[in-house]
């Protein structure tokens, strides 16, 4: 028997037995409890690859065809899910997540042994067929060799789905290891966003499927609770739901509120409650401002054309799919795409032409400081939000930044040399030393000497997807069942492109 196991009894063992409370970390400096965290993390991670593949074989164990001689049955369980849960003490949702990595990592273990002792032993060779390499199997080795961690690689699975529509198993193929050195470095909910904007990419019949799927689906339901108030829901699409929440953002936005309770928000003391009270001034605002919306829009006059001054959900589509009814469009602030064939109404409403390149219609050099309406539709379809990389403020609460400053480094009013940040991040970066670089296309966010003394650079993600900017050349794309193309700076040993120096 291997002495692995008793090894990680070993770990737990000493790990229990160390007296942790609040006091053990308040004699570190910043760096000293960064650093713990960081290693508790690495160590959290291990333990939770390993704790996956341990699982899947208990998956194995309670198989159907073993019915009540299955591990599950015989310690009392329905299943490997609720034997796990009960193991782990924790949600429904975490075991079954926990058990589905773990499966993905065998079956992609199990399939690349069998195929390594077929081509080891022509006697199996010849009696055994080639084992079927599951699509995931990408997905299932970088968890096992430590590229991305075991949540990580559950929100994107989560996120792709099965296969099926255009998304057949040779696209999912094709485009896993992309998505997977994408998120090596993200977190879970990033990494599920990626790979939901991976899947609405190449799967554009799906799109149409689920926007049929949520018009079907939508509602609206009001009742009134035992203490008196009216209370309500509502689930909308994405283009009817964008825009509620672009009129909840007008009536809720930070600059409603005055300058003095905004700097109140800095109090040490009295920070937190101000912050507390005037959200919930923005709050009760915005539903007296939603009651005062329905009575003048059931009064309005139905023959009479509504003012153009309206709050409005912006659509963002390249022009090859808007003349070829191929392929899809996003809404701005939303992370989901939408079907062509739901942008061309809009269009009626009006539309903005935005080419990037020359950009010399839209580029002002020194000649105006401010950027203009049609410079931050730019910066709006270009960076779909704040582009901090922590930062998920959607366009209509950002601001459009001088990554070389006006005044300290004659910066111009450019496209280029632009980019939208919220009011706390635009803030944040012109007080604490934050930087902004550009190389190319790519912008990377270099940290100030007390946050990072290497100042390593960050890189800066638009969150308007890639191909929406860019549309690819289908000649371009990989053929069905063709190995993946690697990464050109795979060749030069990088992990990402080299980074700008300081």
């Amino acid at each position: 028997m291997p002495d692995f196991p008793p090894d990680l009894a070993d770990i737990a063992r000493r790990l229990i037995g160390r007296e942790v409370s609040t006091g053990t970390f308040i004699p570190l400096d910043d760096a000293a409890l960064l650093a713990v965290v960081e290693e508790l993390t690495l160590l959290r991670h291990e333990v939770e690859r390993c704790q996956a593949i341990a699982v899947a074989e208990v998956a194995r164990r309670s198989r159907v065809p073993f019915g009540v001689r299955g591990l599950a049955q015989r310690t009392g369980h329905a299943g490997t899910g609720q034997l796990v849960q009960s193991i782990t003490r924790s949600s429904k949702r975490e075991a079954v997540a926990l058990v589905r990595v773990g499966q993905m990592m065998a079956e992609t273990d199990a399939a690349a042994a069998l195929e390594a002792q077929r081509w080891s032993d022509p006697m199996v060779s010849e009696t055994t067929p080639a084992p079927t390499t599951p699509w995931f199997a990408a997905l299932g080795a970088a968890v096992a060799e430590g590229v991305v961690t075991v949540e990580v690689a559950g929100a994107i699975r989560s996120g792709l789905g099965e296969p099926g529509g255009d998304a057949d198993e040779a696209a999912l193929v094709a485009a896993l290891p992309m998505l997977v050195d994408e998120c090596r470095s993200l977190h879970a909910d990033a990494a599920r966003r990626a790979a939901r904007q991976t899947r609405d990419r190449i799967d554009a019949a799906g799109v149409v499927a689920r926007a049929e799927r949520q018009r079907h689906h939508q509602y609206w339901r009001v009742w009134v609770k035992p203490d008196g108030m009216v209370r309500g829901e509502f689930e909308l699409e994405p283009q009817a739901g964008m825009l509620v929440k672009a009129v909840f953002d007008q009536l809720t936005h930070p600059r409603r509120l005055d300058a003095k309770t905004r700097r109140g928000f800095g109090d040490h003391a009295l920070g937190d409650a101000r912050y507390a009270d005037a959200r919930a001034t923005r709050e009760r605002d915005a539903a007296e401002g939603l009651v005062q919306l329905l009575r003048a829009g059931a009064s309005v006059d139905p023959s009479r054309l509504l003012d153009e001054r309206k709050p409005s959900v912006r659509v963002v589509v390249n022009a090859h799919a808007l003349a070829t009814g191929e392929g899809t469009g996003m809404i701005e602030g939303h992370p989901d795409r939408i079907p062509v064939a739901d942008i061309h109404p809009g269009l009626c409403e009006g539309h903005l032409p935005v080419k990037f390149g020359d950009g010399t219609v839209l580029d002002l050099g020194r000649d105006e400081r401010l950027f203009t309406e049609r410079q931050k539709i730019a910066l709006t379809v270009r960076d779909g939000g704040c582009m901090d990389p922590d930062c998920t403020r959607p366009p209509s609460w950002t601001e459009a930044h001088h990554i070389d400053h006006w005044h300290r480094d004659g910066g111009r009013t450019d496209l280029a040399d632009g980019i939208l940040l919220c009011r706390g991040d635009h803030l944040r970066y012109h007080n604490e030393g934050w930087e902004v670089r550009r190389e190319g296309a790519r912008y990377w966010l270099i940290p100030p000497p007390g946050v990072d003394p290497e100042r390593t650079p960050r890189s800066m993600r638009s969150k308007t997807p890639s191909d929406i900017l860019n549309p690819v050349d289908p000649t371009r794309l990989p053929m069905p069942g063709a190995p993946p193309v690697p990464r050109l700076v795979a060749a030069a040993g990088e992990r990402e492109p080299a980074r700008p120096a300081v």
